[in-house]
This record gives structure tokens, sequence and C-alpha cells, in this order.
């Protein structure tokens, strides 16, 4: 019998013993009775310290435990917290270096504060020293590759923090000839500043270029052209927001930049506007391997939409049971019918049977 099988077969006895897929979800709620916060998929971490940036960001010093792989620079993971009952996560780059974690056990959170999100402001007022929170693996591609001899980094506001990472980590062997442009609204948005220069100082092949938007405007082609060598076998490195990677990406094409020395990695999800009609939504049951297509005027719940598609995820709703069907969402918004409110697009959980997806949606189920 192959692994493959075996893995199926108890994958079907634990959901047949205890309506879980995992012995460990079935067990997580008695183990949260002697460890608060622990989770069966993640790495149950501690908050060391909170630590002030500026006036909207802040960083998350965080101790992992000691089962966590470690990550290379540049680098993101997901961090989940308890809110109000509810696990809440959302994905940060790791604005530390892989040398930092290697010498402390430490890694960096460095996160700015979205006005008007469910999240980041809330946050720095939850968390204290010793606080306890869970960690995802490292994810992401976006990591400096030191073959590329020529460097391009351009970063965009909060886009910054990969880059930290990346250059912090950067020893006195490393012979590459790196330039950072580093974009801001204002001079005092510029984070990292002395710790940039310091880095700069002591590398003579790296470069430092902090492009203040409201005097240097916005990142253009001439920036690109004095600062970067467009024409040489540079590679570009690109973070930050959506309309910032978009603009520069075209201005590298424009100069004729092939597309494999174009590296980017979008910094939060692409605005959003719920105002906008859309034609239906792709719902991508993951673990399943199954995505269904609604159409625009689908009033369907997605517990409805998975049933009818012959996927079966645990409910009790019919029963008078409530919060059986509490299902990780990825990415995506849906509509609560019960709030009436909007999810917004990052990973959350929710409840599927009062839940109907508003765009694309991708569940783990």
């Amino acid at each position: 019998m192959t692994s493959s099988t075996l893995g199926k077969a108890w994958h079907w006895v634990m959901n047949s013993l205890t309506n879980h897929n995992t012995l460990a979800d079935y067990l997580e709620p008695l183990i949260n009775g002697v460890l608060p916060g622990w989770r069966a998929d993640r790495f149950r971490s501690q908050i060391v310290s909170v630590r002030e940036e500026s006036a909207d960001m802040y960083s998350l010093v965080i101790k992992p435990n000691n089962k966590w792989k470690g990550f290379k620079a540049g680098q993101y993971i997901e961090l989940t917290v308890e809110k109000n009952g509810a696990w809440m996560s959302r994905y940060f780059s790791i604005s530390s270096s892989p040398a930092y974690y290697a010498k402390t056990g430490l890694i960096e959170l460095s996160i700015r504060i979205q006005e008007k999100g469910l999240i980041t402001p809330w946050l720095p007022k939850a968390l204290k020293a010793n606080s306890i929170v869970n960690i995802s693996d490292a994810m992401g591609e976006f990591t400096l590759n030191p073959e590329h001899t020529s460097v391009c980094m351009i970063a965009g506001g909060s886009g910054i923090t990969p880059f930290r990472s990346m250059l912090q980590q950067l020893d006195e062997h490393n012979k590459q000839d790196i330039t950072l442009m580093y974009y801001a609204r204002s001079a005092e948005h510029f984070l990292f500043e002395r710790e940039f220069n310091a880095i700069a100082d002591k590398h003579t092949n790296v470069k430092l270029k902090l492009m203040n938007s409201e005097e240097d405007g916005n990142i253009s082609t001439c920036h690109i052209e004095i600062f970067a060598k467009p024409e040489s076998d540079t590679h570009f490195y690109v973070c930050g927001p959506s309309p910032m990677i978009t603009l520069t990406r075209k201005l590298l094409k424009e100069l004729n930049v092939v597309d494999d020395h174009v590296h980017y990695e979008f910094f939060g999800p692409e605005p959003l506007s719920l105002d906008v009609q859309t034609e239906g939504a792709a719902i991508l049951f993951e673990r399943s391997n199954k995505q269904i297509e609604s159409s625009a005027d689908e009033t369907s719940t997605l517990l409805e939409i998975a049933e009818q598609n012959d996927l079966n995820p645990v409910s009790g709703c019919r029963m008078g049971v409530c919060h059986q069907c509490i299902c990780q969402k990825k990415s995506g918004v849906v509509y609560n019918t019960k709030t009436q409110t909007y999810s917004d697009t990052g990973a959350q959980e929710i409840q599927l049977c009062i839940s109907v997806p508003v765009n694309d949606v991708v569940l783990d189920l």
C-alpha cells in the first residue's frame, strides 16, 4: 500500500470518527485549555516587543518556537492572531535578516497601519511582551539571486521591508553592485534611514537613493536612466503599492528591459471597488482541488455551493449546531448575510452558511 493510499485511508478514518480532517484538529480545543492560542497548523510563537517605527508604522519582534524552519531574506509569513474569539490572519514580509534570526532566535515584522483595516491598527494595541501569536512557514520566491551581479531594488512605502532583510544579510564577501531606490511620500516617511546609510557606508558596492515624492515626484523613466543603468545586465527587484509596481513594470518595458530581469512582489492586495459589477466569481476549494464558477446573480451561500458540487464540508447548521462550518478564507471578498458586511481581501475565518462570494475566492476546503 502506497503512502498516498495510507494517507487517504487515515483521512477517511479521522473524518468518520471525529468529523475533523486530522487528529490535531480534533484535539485543538483540548490543547487550547493548556496552551492558549495553540493551533494545529501553525507555529505557536511569542511576542518579545512591539516597537514604534513612525506615526503609522511599527515592528513586531517575535520569537518563533524551536520547530520553525527559518527563512530566506525577502520571504514572508502568515501571522495568525485571535481577535474577539475569531482567528484572523494576514501576510507580512519579514523585515529582519536570516543572520539576525540565527544569532538571536528572533524575527521582525514591520507593519504599516491601514487606517480602515481590521487588523493592522489593532495589533500594536492588543499585543504586548509575552503575547502569543501563530506563524506559518516562510513563503515566497522574492529573494535576491546572488548570481545577479548588477541589482536595482525599487521600493515604495512599506514595500521596503523585504529589501531591509536582503540588505541586512549582506556580508563582506558580497560583490553585487546594488542600488536601492526608495520612494516615500515625504521625508519623515523613510523607514530605517540611518540603518540603510550605515549599510551603504560599510559596503562600497551598495548605493542608496532616497526619493522624496514631494520633491522628486514618482518613479519615472528619467530616475531609472540616471540611477539604474537599464541598458546593462541589471536585474530589477520591485516591491510596493500596486499602482507603483504596475507603473514601474511599464517603464522598464519601455526601456527594453527583458521580462526575466524584472522581479516583483505586491505589498498587500490590489485595490478593490465593491461598487463595480462583476460577471461572477470563481470559487477555488483548494484542498478538494475543485473550482466552481458562480454567476453574477448568484445568491447561494458558499455552503450551498459546496454541497451542490458534491463537496461535504463539516456543518451543523440544519441541526441547530452553529459555527461548525467555519472555514479559512485564504483570499477574496465575501458578503456576510447575517451582519450585512463585506470581508476584506485577506485571509480570515468565515462561516460558509452565511457567506456569499463577491469576487474570486480561495477556500481551505
